[in-house]
C-alpha cells in the first residue's frame, strides 16, 4: 500500500502546475479491511480515515507534496472472540523535489489496533527515508520497519 500511495504522490507531484503556490485538500474516506491477529484471529476493522493533501512551491522553484491519513471512528472486531479494537495512528508522506532535480521523501506509518479488553494489541511501524542527489545518486536510505504484538 505504501509502494502505491507513494507512486499516486509522485503522479501528482508531476501533474501539479510549478506555477501554483500552495494548496490543501481535505477528504474523509471510507475504511474497512481484514487484518489478522497476532493469535492468527481475523479482525474486521471500518471507520473513516482523514485524508489531508497539501501541494506547495518553494521559493527556489521546487516543490513539496505531503499527505497525512488518520484513522476517525476506526473500530474493529474479532470475528473468532467478539474482542473489539480500536484504530489509532497516522500515516505521513513529504515528497520534496529541487529545482535541479533531487529528491527527499520522508514516509512514516504507525497504524495501532488496539484491543479493548485486555486482548494482544496489533502495533505496524515503518520509517521510509530517501535522498537522491540531482545526478540520481541515492545519498541515504532508510527503510526501517516493525510489527508487535
Amino acid at each position: 500500500m505504501r509502494k502505491l500511495l507513494v507512486l499516486l504522490i509522485t503522479i501528482a507531484a508531476l501533474a501539479m502546475p510549478i506555477a501554483a503556490q500552495a494548496s490543501a485538500t481535505t477528504e474523509r474516506v471510507p475504511f474497512d479491511a481484514d487484518v489478522i491477529a497476532c493469535n492468527g484471529d481475523t479482525i474486521h476493522i471500518s471507520g473513516t480515515l482523514l485524508a489531508v493533501f497539501t501541494e506547495a512551491t518553494t521559493p527556489s522553484g521546487g516543490f513539496v507534496v505531503s499527505s497525512h491519513f488518520q484513522p476517525q471512528g476506526i473500530k474493529g472486531v474479532d470475528l473468532t472472540t467478539g474482542t473489539k479494537y480500536i484504530a489509532t495512528g497516522l500515516t505521513r508522506d513529504i515528497l520534496v523535489v529541487s529545482p535541479a532535480g533531487g529528491i527527499t521523501e520522508t514516509f512514516v506509518n504507525r497504524f495501532h489496533i488496539q484491543a479493548t479488553t485486555g486482548a494482544e494489541s496489533f502495533i505496524v511501524s515503518e520509517v521510509f527515508h530517501i535522498t537522491v542527489n540531482p545526478n540520481g545518486d541515492v545519498t541515504a536510505f532508510v527503510d526501517n520497519f516493525r510489527s508487535t504484538c
